[in-house]
């Protein structure tokens, strides 16, 4: 299947649109300067992130939720099987980043029904979940701490 669609020089870059198997549908893709196939194998990628991935993309997601609900007095949400939060998650844009190296990697930003100012972000690289919190449009080439003030992964 192609992933990537309508791929385009914009004003901050190349834009075009990505296909989530996820989330059954495309949304806007976004990148300052990378190829168009680099761009296509970060799609690739996330259409080919392991179930155990996906898993703790889904668990950090619900405990990003259950802190921000509880510092905010809001009632908690309960989930019967964590893929239901991805219910709550809309992806607005996958962000590819300028390659540094071959490996390619997730880059979203979301929107969450729970924090609509702020939205989310989740950075997978490899095979690990780097982040997943409030978005501050963090470097995917960064290196994270799963321990740091609202990175939940």
């Amino acid at each position: 299947m192609e992933y990537v669609r309508g791929l385009q020089q914009g004003e901050d870059g190349v834009e075009g649109e990505v296909y989530s198997t996820l989330f059954d549908r495309f949304f806007p893709l976004l990148s300052e300067d990378a190829a168009p196939d680099f761009i296509k194998r970060c799609a690739a990628y996330f259409n080919a992130l392991d179930e155990s991935i996906i898993e703790h993309l889904c668990q950090a997601t619900i405990h990003y939720i259950e802190v921000f609900l509880s510092e905010t007095g809001e009632p908690i949400i309960e989930f019967a099987t964590p893929r239901e939060v991805l219910k709550l998650v809309t992806p607005s844009v996958l962000i590819v980043p300028t390659p540094e190296g071959a490996a390619p990697v997730a880059h979203l930003e979301l929107e969450c029904q729970w924090e609509p100012e702020h939205g989310m972000e989740w950075i997978v690289r490899g095979d690990r979940v780097l982040y997943v919190g409030p978005f501050n449009g963090e470097d995917p080439w960064g290196s994270f701490s799963p321990k740091a003030a609202w990175n939940f992964a």
